[in-house]
């Protein structure tokens, strides 16, 4: 055998050249880890980890798509709802801009139709109107039947609009006499010309009704507390305001429970 270096005889089993140190036999090592190397390319770890990264963007879009379109559905149930128990204050307050105007003209102008009965005993007994138009759903008070809603109408001889009276009845479902507070309410603070929003935090209850006159608008109020007696005393609270919502004054009357 020959060094293919400096051509010199060497023996067959010689690794080295003994006269220039020439590898006379490759090295098996290196030649294993070539063969490693080709088989575990990082090429191949970054394809799948990238298309990792790519599933893990799709799902999250997935998740914020869903959520939106979530959120848009509650958004609006939320509206709708809104709308819909809004109905009965807006309509009284569109038939309140024909205070002053034959009812007649003002039916006409607003394409409503006024009854001068309601479909429940319960409202034709216990409240004063001359046309009325109302929910057609009904809550329970006490046991007798009333509209979720009603739009109360009086009239003057010449049958022009005088009053217009918004009555929420769902505020008296779970008590006739509204909500229980623990004591009478006072606004002897509140000077006129104040804010509504001030008095309204004040009361903190849900009004049971608005009433517009030509001059003013007054917010209804119902509730009750424990007088010194232990008795329950319900009363109906009255905050008037003139035409430029600030504040004028303010009532209370003691009632009876029956009394809407």
């Amino acid at each position: 055998m020959e060094c293919p270096k400096c051509h010199k005889s060497v023996d067959d089993d010689d690794i080295f050249c003994p006269n220039c140190d020439t590898r006379l036999r490759p090295d098996k090592n290196k030649s294993i880890m070539k063969r490693f190397k080709k088989q575990n390319k990082p090429l191949n770890v970054e394809i799948v980890g990238e298309k990792k990264h790519k599933l893990s963007e799709s799902k999250l879009k997935l998740i914020l798509i869903t959520v939106a379109v979530v959120l848009l559905v509650v958004l609006v149930v939320l509206i709708v709802v809104n709308i819909i128990s809004g109905k009965g204050e807006n309509t009284a307050e569109s038939i309140s801009e024909y205070i002053g105007v034959d009812v007649a003209k003002a039916q006409k102008k607003l394409d409503m139709h006024f009854k001068d009965e309601s479909a429940f005993q319960g409202v034709n007994n216990a409240l004063n109107f001359d046309y009325i138009i109302e929910s057609d759903d009904s809550v329970n008070v006490d046991g007798i039947n009333y509209p979720e809603w009603a739009a109360l109408v009086t009239v003057d001889d010449e049958e022009r609009i005088q009053t217009v009276k918004y009555s929420n009845f769902k505020v008296l479902k779970n008590n006739a006499n509204g909500e229980k507070k623990s004591k009478a309410i006072n606004l002897d603070k509140f000077e006129q010309g104040a804010k509504w929003s001030g008095l309204s935090d004040a009361i903190d209850l849900e009004y049971y009704g608005i009433v517009w006159s030509k001059d003013t608008k007054n917010y209804i109020y119902r509730y009750w507390y424990e007088n010194d007696a232990g008795d329950d005393q319900p009363v109906v609270l009255n905050v008037t305001f003139d035409t430029d919502n600030k504040y004028l004054y303010y009532s209370s009357t003691l009632i009876y429970p029956e009394y809407l």
